[in-house]
């Protein structure tokens, strides 16, 4: 029996029932992330819930229990950089699975997956947005650019006109572009350097993480280009894809297997804290931190979920959320556009002088969000996903 090199793609033996994905044919499902995307999709939800048209509420919405309300909410922007964590970690696994599968990475479908995944609802909302929202009732004329949009540049666009626009619901499409910006140049730089070892992905990822830093260091004093721009925000995408060259050979992840349950706990604790309380301990140019510690943190999150034996709560085992998770791209990209219209809707009938209208514009939005992300799930979404078969080396 030959010995293990650490380039090697050698596939280890579970050594618990929920240990290692279950793979069959080649789909690869990973237990808990479905809840984890639901969870980051949902702070994301709560976030936009209390901040988007809140100049519509009354007085009321000033008062105590809703600044505290607000202030726990106000972390939920995080869930974005759980997803960009959580999406480069899943990428990178299929990526590694191919090439160690096949001996080599076929580009080509790769960049077709991802366009089945991310193009069709992405455009549903540019065009309705440009096209159609300005001539329906409440509709206005955005000050976005639409050729920014048609070429996955939103998020540079909200960058030069963020702060002049108000509809808020194009702005959530900042994080596709970013993905998709973040693919095409992986997939150019993995197809012209044909990589054979888990190495060369962690040198690459490595660089990315480092040169990211060095991006926020430089510009820490412009908030638009920490938060939106690609080259400050793809370290957590690398942060992700590091995880999985680990998980992947299962190396440097067996402490996170055998911790006790108050230690992880304890570890959620300390995240979390750092997500409040981030821009007061990392003043001026130390906010080029941020992203490195809340991406490592929500990497530990990932790896927890997947592998930790005494965790205190598996996400696919709270109710609904395994379901919900196949449901957030939707849910994402509609809630916005929801809340706009409700919040409008509720101001034009005088419904937004008490706290009563605002917990009734809560669970009405949350219900039709979660209703229409089913919709377009089953009927637009699902019947483009199963494209992908025919796009697997």
């Amino acid at each position: 029996m030959r010995r293990k090199n650490r380039n090697d793609y050698i596939w280890t033996t579970s050594q618990g029932r929920n240990q290692e994905p279950n793979m069959q044919q080649e789909k690869i499902h990973f237990e808990n992330l479905n809840g984890l995307r639901f969870i980051g999709a949902f702070m994301v939800f709560l976030f936009h819930a209390f901040t988007i048209n809140r100049e519509v509420w009354g007085s009321f919405f000033e008062s105590a229990p809703f600044i505290a309300v607000r202030k726990l909410t106000s972390i939920g922007h995080y869930g974005v950089n759980l997803f960009f964590v959580l999406s480069g970690f899943l990428i990178t696994y299929l990526l590694l699975k191919e090439l160690k599968e096949r001996g080599k990475i076929h580009i080509g479908f790769f960049l077709i997956r991802r366009i089945l995944r991310l193009w069709p609802l992405y455009f549903v909302i540019v065009l309705f947005g440009f096209f159609l929202f300005p001539y329906l009732p409440f509709g206005i004329h955005t000050v976005h650019e639409f050729w920014r949009y048609s070429l996955f540049l939103s998020n540079f666009d909200e960058i030069i006109n963020g702060s002049r626009d108000s509809l808020n619901f194009l702005t959530a499409t900042w994080s596709v572009s970013i993905e998709e910006q973040f693919y095409i140049g992986w997939a150019l730089v993995i197809g012209f350097f044909q990589w054979k070892t888990i190495r060369s992905f962690r040198i690459f990822f490595l660089l990315v993480v480092g040169g990211s830093f060095a991006f926020r260091f430089y510009h820490a004093d412009n908030p638009a280009f920490i938060y939106y721009h690609t080259l400050s925000v793809i370290s957590d995408m690398a942060i992700g894809g590091l995880l999985a060259t680990l998980v992947f050979e299962r190396s440097g992840i067996r402490i996170v297997e055998e911790l006790k349950k108050w230690q992880i706990a304890l570890i959620y604790l300390l995240g979390i804290s750092f997500l409040f309380v981030s821009h007061k301990i990392l003043p001026g140019r130390l906010i080029a931190f941020e992203r490195l510690v809340s991406g490592t943190f929500f990497a530990f999150v990932l790896v927890e979920q997947l592998r930790a034996r005494h965790s205190f709560f598996k996400a696919d085992r709270i109710p609904y959320f395994a379901r919900a998770g196949k449901l957030t791209y939707g849910f994402y990209l509609f809630h916005s556009l929801l809340i706009y219209y409700l919040c409008k809707t509720f101001e034009s009938v005088n419904w937004n002088q008490h706290a009563a209208y605002f917990i009734l514009y809560f669970f009405i939005l949350l219900f039709s969000n979660s209703l229409l992300s089913v919709i377009s799930y089953r009927w637009f979404e699902k019947p483009i996903l199963n494209l992908k078969r025919y796009f697997r080396a």
